[in-house]
């Protein structure tokens, strides 16, 4: 009698030790803390211009930035009260280059080139309410803005007879100074630009082509 329940009993103790482990092995796997949920792209706001000053920073002109497209409906959303048309311009050798221009309350705005890689390659201001990274306003006399001669340098093409002045901490900005009755090319001396010089415009480049590009 005692070796037959021993042959029962070891059967079930076969299946008692195999039970648990085949539910664990059905068991999901659990959750990894290190895990991170996948998040989409994060918008960031961008308020459009209506009016008031426009600012020139060294990132950027009121709502555009190097990041923005050279795309007429994009500047039409970033510049909603403004005329956005689209026209072409010779600037030297070769075919004319594509620009967009603004006009704002009977004003002229802004006019934006194309870069050679298809995004915004420069942006001219030369009326309206402009204001530069410090403040400047267009008109503004080259002796009260306090720059150096040395941060000067003659004007080319478009500038040409003009002076093109950039601060240091600014490089994507360059201000360009009318000297009337200036025609001898070159920059203009130190004491002509302080009797004469005026702040005509301003002309903003991303800041991989500020270095190449001639205002």
């Amino acid at each position: 009698m005692t070796q037959r329940l021993a042959l029962i009993a070891a059967p079930l103790l076969l299946l008692a030790a195999c039970g648990p482990a085949k539910q664990a092995d059905k068991a999901p796997p659990a959750a990894s803390s290190a895990e991170v949920p996948k998040s989409g792209p994060v918008a960031v706001a961008v308020t459009p211009y209506v009016g008031g000053p426009l600012h020139v920073r060294a990132d950027g002109v009121g709502p555009i930035t190097g990041e923005t497209a050279f795309d007429e409906a994009t500047i039409k959303a970033l510049f909603p009260k403004a005329v956005v048309k689209s026209a072409f311009i010779h600037t030297g050798e070769g075919p004319p280059g594509p620009i967009l221009t603004l006009e704002q309350d009977n004003t002229p705005l802004l006019e934006i080139g194309k870069g050679a890689e298809g995004g915004i390659g420069e942006i001219r201001l030369a009326g309206g309410p402009v204001e530069g990274p410090k403040g400047e306003a267009l008109l503004a006399k080259w002796g009260d803005l306090g720059f150096d001669i040395v941060q000067c340098r003659a004007g080319e093409g478009r500038t040409v007879n003009q002076a093109v002045c950039v601060r240091p901490e600014a490089p994507t900005v360059a201000y360009v100074f009318g000297v009337p009755g200036w025609t001898k090319g070159g920059l203009p001396p130190v004491e002509v630009l302080k009797a004469k010089g005026q702040l005509n415009e301003f002309v903003w480049r991303p800041a991989e082509q500020a270095a190449v590009g001639a205002a």
